[in-house]
């Protein structure tokens, strides 16, 4: 089973990136993603061993990550991998989405955990298995969102892409203010 920590959104949420997922595809074709799978993944671990899983599966329940306010009007698309996402503009507004990230990797750290990408590009994917074409083209209305969840996932492949299951939820500190 494969791992990763990700800002979950509720259902409403999810929804409201359904018409960017849809003009998306409109444009790049590629398989889309369900709307029952969107996130904005924090950490990816990758393939892990059930101990292993048991032990950070418990660990994570234990540690706070912060939330704030993001707005997600960026399309931009990783060429190598094929997808096609949104993300927030990089601003103070989203500072503490950079904190979630460092803080998360530390508590990893001791459990052996390393990130596997040079930086951080917080995004949603909205495409996977995508063409080529002009991103300045996908636009939309932005969506404005306040994670409200942050949880441990493990990803299994399947027919459909991946099925997901959500094995650990992190405490969220809603109340704290944004750093500036």
């Amino acid at each position: 089973m494969r791992l990763f920590f990700a800002y979950w959104p509720s259902e409403a949420k999810a929804l409201e990136f359904v018409p960017w997922v849809q003009k998306a595809h409109a444009l790049f074709g590629g398989r889309m993603m369900r709307t029952e799978t969107l996130h904005m993944t924090l950490a990816f671990l990758g393939t892990a061993d059930p101990q292993a899983i048991a032990v950070l599966g418990e660990a994570c329940t234990q540690w706070r990550l912060p939330t704030g306010r993001m707005v997600l009007q960026r399309p931009g698309r990783f060429p190598k991998a094929k997808v096609v996402w949104l993300g927030p503009e990089d601003s103070p507004d989203t500072a503490w989405l950079y904190l979630a990230y460092d803080r998360l990797w530390a508590y990893l750290k001791p459990f052996g955990w390393e990130p596997r990408e040079a930086g951080f590009r917080p995004h949603v994917s909205l495409l996977r298995n995508a063409d080529p074409g002009d991103l300045d083209a996908l636009q939309g209305t932005a969506v404005e969102w306040i994670p409200g969840r942050c949880v441990l996932v493990g990803s299994q492949p399947d027919s459909a892409g991946s099925r997901y299951t959500v094995l650990a939820e992190l405490a969220i500190d809603a109340d704290r203010p944004t750093p500036p």
